[in-house]
């Protein structure tokens, strides 16, 4: 990368705490960008961040994500953070299940991640996926994400659990054939 960044999220970012990890990355519009996993103060929720500032060291817009910090990578990038389609994946884990973020590259920064909730950290949003992970990256260097989903029936706790493999359409992540 060509571009000098600060080590820690810096606070015109919008993500006080201490940062966990960083990664820079080449986004398609911005060019450098380093994209930043923070941890908030106990005080305050939701407890996490994703954040990020651009080779100019303009902060583009956070995601706020609830974590577990009594687990072990709690906020974390997939290894590698990004695959052939240039989306980001981080992955979280609110207090049962992993779930997987894709910032999305968009002309101005990422794309909306689609929470509209608290809830939202469960249930997931168009970018934001509750009980999945990340495979891959495969032959053609992208990720999909496999995504389960809790059946309700007879009762949550009995339900069956199946598995949906998501992939990228180059606007949305969609159940494969």
């Amino acid at each position: 990368m060509d571009a000098s960044f600060p080590p820690s999220a810096p606070s015109a970012a919008g993500c006080a705490g201490r940062t966990l990890d960083h990664r820079d990355i080449r986004h398609p519009d911005l060019g450098p960008v380093r994209v930043f996993l923070v941890r908030r103060p106990a005080s305050e929720q939701p407890a996490g961040c994703v954040t990020a500032v651009t080779g100019s060291g303009r902060a583009l817009t956070p995601v706020e994500v609830d974590t577990n910090w009594t687990m072990e990578g709690a906020l974390r990038f997939a290894a590698p953070a990004t695959d052939s389609t240039r989306n980001v994946f981080v992955t979280y884990n609110p207090g049962r299940y992993d779930g997987v973020l894709v910032l999305v590259p968009t002309a101005d920064g990422f794309a909306d991640i689609g929470w509209r909730s608290a809830d939202d950290y469960y249930s997931g949003g168009r970018y934001a996926f509750y009980y999945a992970r990340p495979v891959g990256p495969g032959e053609d260097g992208e990720y999909a994400i496999v995504h389960s989903i809790k059946g309700c029936d007879p009762s949550c706790a009995e339900g069956a659990t199946s598995k949906v493999t998501l992939r990228w359409d180059g606007r949305d992540y969609l159940p494969t054939g």
